[in-house]
């Protein structure tokens, strides 16, 4: 079975002038691996925005060429290892937490430290919680590489309307996007 920090310790030979995976893809997708390593060798199950094997074995990366990429082959036999890793790890029984049980401190839970927004179960559906800070960074990863590299964030508001994040700010409570309505 492959660690967390095996997986950030690897290396690709790099190729150019031939297909390569995209070097950035492939490193995003190695820390959302590691991350969510991190999680089970904790003791723990990862939380929300984490990888599973299935969503692992689903990984696609850009083909580069006339760029500098990944050897195809290295990174896709890593992959195999990953995806067996992770299975080995779903196959484990979940342990059993007692509903008094604080939240855990694994990697991917909820950072507790701020006040959760009576406003943020209700937007989500029932039963859902406030994303911690780690947890918005990976999924705001992955959408990155679904989204084409884009930089652009878009904030859907309650009533349906679309707004653009113009700024942060942080505070006592948290972490405020501020927005601008999309023209």
């Amino acid at each position: 079975m492959l660690s967390a920090q095996q997986v950030l310790d690897t290396t690709f030979t790099a190729t150019k002038f031939r297909e390569g995976y995209d070097v950035e893809q492939v490193d995003i997708y190695l820390d959302d691996v590691s991350a969510t390593l991190k999680a089970y060798e904790a003791g723990g199950r990862p939380g929300p925005g984490l990888l599973t094997s299935v969503e692992a074995r689903g990984a696609r990366f850009s083909a580069t060429k006339w760029r500098e990429g990944y050897d195809v082959t290295e990174v896709d036999d890593l992959i195999d290892s990953i995806v067996g890793t992770l299975q080995s790890y779903e196959a484990r029984p979940t342990p059993a937490l007692h509903p008094t049980d604080a939240v855990s401190d694994a990697v991917g839970q909820q950072d507790t430290t701020a006040p959760p927004s009576p406003a943020a179960g209700a937007a989500a559906g029932d039963g859902a919680r406030p994303l911690g800070v780690h947890d918005l960074t990976t999924q705001l990863q992955y959408a990155r590489v679904r989204a084409n590299g884009s930089d652009r964030l878009v904030v859907l508001l309650p009533d349906g309307s679309t707004a653009h994040v113009t700024a942060l700010d942080a505070g006592p409570h948290g972490i405020t996007l501020r927005t601008a309505p999309q023209a």
